[in-house]
């Protein structure tokens, strides 16, 4: 099987980390020949990848519209004239739907990550409606298969969509993000990982800190809310590395994510796979959170709540310890072998249909 991986994109967050460990584990298939094709912008963080090849597209340029319109047309190109010896595109994001509109999308995979389903279902921008969403609109409706990452995130889709979507959650590597017994567990960390956006509950978070001065607020990513990270018991730890952020977490006293919306986000599982208590909202958590057993799950928007949830846990380490037993179990559940076989099974279904 030959298997071309879509992935278009302006930063390295959750779905591009998803990209690269999925490959990482189907690799080693020696079934599989993958070929990456991966923007400029990004392609840095794949350069580990062993035994596939990478494709280096144009970078998007992202100054304005029109710019970043005719960078995707021009990847487009790059794309086409490998379209004929490939079994199938598995496309990762906005930007990879947008480029492959116009192909053969009998040959398309497209994976929902989250964002995705949001626009089409929230995004009433002028712009969006009339340059992306009848091109992300036109891979879903010819795709013969949809992956999503999560059931919830599919539940308001167009029956049409849902009826052909097949559900493979994320995956962590246990064998790499677990408790280290070399590294000891401070008393009084909160950490959270992600970017610093508005949409990942930044700003809830740093009102808590301000009610909170005897905890130490950590924050793991990057994004254009950093500047408002200054308050003296915050500290902005800039983007990390997987070696880096196994250290983090083991290092926390408990998580928080208090997301106002996700797919199915890998950082809970992480941390959970690290043995730690993870706070987090309920839209994409808990899809692997049970409430009170293996985390906790807050409403989102809700700082009351999410204060309250931080010196509960705080307050307790029995109930702590508890919960992160219980998530490393759940954890485990969710290896990235047992996802990457959900994946070349139904890859293999796939090519045999279409090519009936």
């Amino acid at each position: 099987m030959k298997i071309g991986i879509v992935l278009i994109s302006e930063k390295f967050s959750g779905g591009e980390k998803f990209v690269y460990e999925l490959i990482n584990k189907l690799s080693v298939n020696k079934e599989l020949g993958i070929i990456l094709f991966i923007n400029k912008n990004i392609v840095k963080y794949y350069a580990t990848l062993n035994n596939i090849r990478i494709i280096k597209l144009n970078e998007l340029n992202t100054k304005n519209g029109l710019l970043y319109n005719l960078s995707l047309i021009k990847i487009k190109k790059q794309i086409r004239k490998y379209f004929n010896i490939l079994d199938l595109f598995l496309l990762n994001l906005e930007g990879s739907f947008r480029i492959s509109n116009n192909l053969e999308s009998k040959k398309m995979l497209p994976v929902l990550h989250g964002g995705e389903v949001n626009n089409l279902l929230n995004n009433f921008s002028f712009r969006y409606k009339i340059f992306t969403k009848p091109k992300i609109t036109k891979i879903l409706d010819k795709a013969l298969k949809i992956i999503s990452v999560s059931h919830h995130q599919i539940q308001n889709l167009p029956e049409k969509y849902k009826k052909k979507t097949i559900v493979i959650p994320n995956g962590v590597d246990s064998n790499i993000l677990k408790p280290l017994k070399n590294i000891k567990q401070k008393k009084n960390v909160i950490l959270f990982i992600g970017r610093f956006i508005e949409l990942k509950g930044i700003k809830e978070i740093l009102a808590i800190a301000k009610q909170l001065p005897q905890y130490e607020f950590w924050f793991a990513g990057q994004g254009p809310l950093e500047n408002l990270i200054n308050l003296p018991n915050t500290e902005n730890l800039g983007f990390k590395t997987s070696k880096e952020l196994v250290k983090l977490y083991n290092q926390a006293t408990i998580c928080i994510f208090p997301s106002h919306r996700e797919g199915m986000p890998l950082v809970g599982l992480e941390a959970m796979s690290c043995e730690r208590a993870v706070i987090a909202t309920p839209l994409g958590f808990s899809e692997y959170i049970e409430n009170g057993k293996d985390g906790i799950i807050i409403p989102a928007k809700d700082e009351k709540s999410l204060k309250t949830a931080i010196v509960d846990l705080m307050k307790n380490p029995a109930k702590r310890k508890k919960i992160e037993k219980n998530a490393r179990k759940k954890a485990l559940k969710y290896s990235w072998d047992k996802i990457a076989r959900q994946y070349l099974k139904v890859f293999k279904n796939f090519i045999r249909k279409h090519k009936k």
